[in-house]
């Protein structure tokens, strides 16, 4: 035990180092994981001997990045994408296989060692790319979709690649056996989806119940490793496992505190699984046979990227984003390590042997970070190839999310004209056709914005969850239009100040904006009347929430008065002869006039409550009023005898 947490400490000491290295270099830490992997690892210093350990580690890691992107994609999102999935994925699975195949054959590798070969290098990495597109907040962008689509596809794959391969050694395969395995594979995936709908939303209501935010986290990790586990038991990817059982409890209303709970864990354990990938490789190799390791990566690297481009271009039909989808998926993965170790196992080991397979695939993944860079900016590219809209003095609305989509009604009621912002294609799809002004693209690109209108703007209202995104909206928009009017939603009061300093107008966080409304209810029932309260919610507005935000230090409260030392019932009687007899209250306009508001009247021994605006005032009626001082003068002046 003393010597596991040894080599799990020099692990994480070699990340913390690499990712603050790479850090000033600007470079993703990812590599520096993997390099620390091959420095630690058996073809380096030794370091660490024991993978076993590192591996397990490092498989959790998998499962919580895989679990933390299903809960960003509902099962619906899925569905939507099953061309890319089925279509597209099947596509470069089989284009790519055959492709290397055919080019182990012709190098002279036998027959089964070129369909192993072809096997492993048709499949990316599922965890690089995800935790990639999760970083740069792409995984729900066409490029993201369309990588996941293809990764989906392949880790599908796995199962028949693994059923293959006892054939392909020689082995006899009973074909009962394999149907059955397939028929629990369905099952599987069904119970999953049946259990995650039904029991799921009981289990969560309950443990949230219990108040224990420990519970909650431990509940969360749970579902996503217990899940993965249920799929590795059935010979299934616990990945794709994981995945799923992101995906159908993604529509959860506890999502939100799910991802803030995993994503800690999953950064720690995903450091040590790529460190775990680069303790695979035998530097030796790449030293004993340069030119042939680099030529194998560069043709690996090119061959993928366009194969993959190819496949996932009926589906986008865009030549700039098929490519940078392709370039992003140019490297081996973690599931091709296992299917050729259980090749190797069975006795028909990739062409070349296993130790230049690794000296091969690992490369592709270290130059994976800098492609997925590149493939990025490609795709931004395609944004900004729309034209501008012709529109003028109008509104942009950025995310059309519950709150955008809100706004966007209201203003087309008001007949105010507006442009809706937003990286869901369906989304801008269908608000063009139904005539409204749509852009679609990441609205902290430049060319984005111009595309919206946003130097012709009145306003600019950024209505998307995230408040890093946020942030990068509000910079790019402020460049662009120094005087437009921006007004952003964020969740918490502690993001008001930095989106202010970054040049918003006016932040409207959530959880104050709850206390508002708590605190006018309060106020409603002590009896406060709608003015006032108007008036108590505008005061701390204006005070940019300083009264709230400052409520536990003495002495900054702002000038807030306990309504109750204002305020007092009066009754007065409507004199004949008065300014009120023979009107009604809604010609009198009693509260704009006096500030008083009626809260009943009577006549006779009868009490009307809230009366109607429609309600004559006649002589001898009595009128309880809510009033303070100067409000209650002003209201006997028109109800006494003139």
């Amino acid at each position: 035990m003393h010597d596991v947490l040894v080599e799990l400490v020099v692990v994480m000491a070699g990340s913390v180092l690499a990712a603050l290295v790479l850090r000033q270099l600007r470079l993703p830490p990812v590599v520096g994981f993997i390099l620390v992997g091959i420095l630690a690892g058996p073809g380096g210093l030794r370091l660490v001997t024991n993978r076993h350990t590192i591996e397990v580690v490092a498989e959790v890691g998998v499962m919580l990045l895989l679990f933390t992107v299903g809960l960003k994609l509902k099962l619906g999102d899925l569905w939507k994408m099953k061309g890319t999935v089925f279509g597209s994925g099947t596509l470069q699975v089989a284009a790519t296989g055959a492709a290397a195949a055919g080019i182990a054959l012709a190098i002279g590798r036998t027959p089964v060692e070129a369909v192993v070969w072809g096997m492993v290098v048709a499949l990316s990495s599922t965890a690089l790319v995800m935790f990639l597109l999760e970083g740069s907040g792409q995984t729900s962008s066409p490029l993201g979709r369309g990588m996941i689509g293809i990764l989906l596809l392949q880790d599908l794959a796995v199962v028949p690649i693994m059923l293959a391969l006892p054939l392909l050694a020689g082995k006899q395969s009973d074909a009962a056996a394999v149907t059955l395995f397939l028929l629990q594979a369905v099952g599987i995936i069904a119970l999953t989806i049946i259990g995650a709908r039904l029991v799921f939303p009981t289990l969560a209501a309950r443990v949230v119940a219990a108040g224990s935010r420990e519970l909650f986290t431990l509940t969360t990790v749970l579902v996503a490793v217990g899940t993965a586990l249920v799929f590795g038991q059935f010979g299934l990817s616990m990945a794709l496992g994981a995945f799923l059982a992101g995906m159908v409890v993604s529509e959860s209303e506890y999502v939100s505190r799910m991802v803030d709970d995993v994503t800690p864990l999953r950064d720690v354990f995903n450091s040590v699984f790529f460190v775990s990938l680069g303790m695979l490789v035998d530097p030796a190799v790449w030293v004993a046979r340069p030119l042939a390791t680099i030529g194998l990566v560069l043709a690996v690297v090119l061959g993928k990227s366009l194969l993959a481009g190819l496949a996932i271009w009926p589906a986008v039909r865009d030549v700039r984003l098929a490519f940078a989808v392709g370039l992003g998926l140019g490297q081996i993965g973690e599931f091709s390590v296992v299917v050729a170790t259980e090749a190797m196992r069975l006795g028909i080991p990739p062409g070349g042997g296993s130790k230049l397979f690794l000296a091969v695939a690992v490369p592709t993944m270290i130059l994976t970070p800098g492609l997925n860079a590149i493939s990025r900016r490609i795709a931004e590219r395609c944004q900004s190839g729309c034209s501008d809209l012709d529109l003028d003095n109008h509104l942009v609305i950025v995310g059309y999310g519950v709150n955008g989509r809100n706004v966007h009604r209201a203003l087309r009621l008001l007949e105010v004209p507006d442009t809706v912002v937003d990286l869901n294609p369906h989304t801008i799809k269908e608000l063009e056709e139904n005539g409204d002004a749509a852009v679609y693209g990441d609205a902290s690109q430049e060319a984005v914005l111009r595309a919206a209108g946003v130097h012709r703007a009145r306003g600019v209202i950024i209505a998307i969850p995230d408040a890093a995104a946020t942030r990068g909206v509000v910079q790019a928009v402020r460049e662009i239009a120094p005087e437009v009017n921006i007004i952003a939603r964020t969740r918490y009061v502690r993001e008001v100040g930095p989106l202010e300093e970054l040049g918003a107008n006016q932040v409207i966080p959530e959880e104050f904006e709850t206390s508002l409304e708590l605190v006018g209810r309060v106020l409603e029932i002590y009896g406060a009347p709608p003015q006032v309260i108007l008036e108590e919610k505008m005061k701390l507005r204006q005070q940019h929430y300083g009264v709230l935000r400052s409520i536990d230090q003495p002495g900054d409260r702002g000038e807030l008065q306990p309504f109750g030392e204002r305020l007092r019932l009066v009754e007065l009687e409507v004199a004949a002869g008065s300014a009120a007899a023979g009107r009604s209250l809604r010609e009198l306009d009693l509260r704009r006039i006096t500030g008083a508001t009626v809260l009943a009247v009577q006549d006779d021994g009868d009490t009307t409550t809230n009366p109607s605006p429609d309600t004559v005032l006649r002589a001898g009626h009595r009128l309880v009023a809510l009033a303070d001082g100067s409000c209650e003068e002003k209201l006997r002046s028109l109800v006494g005898t003139s």
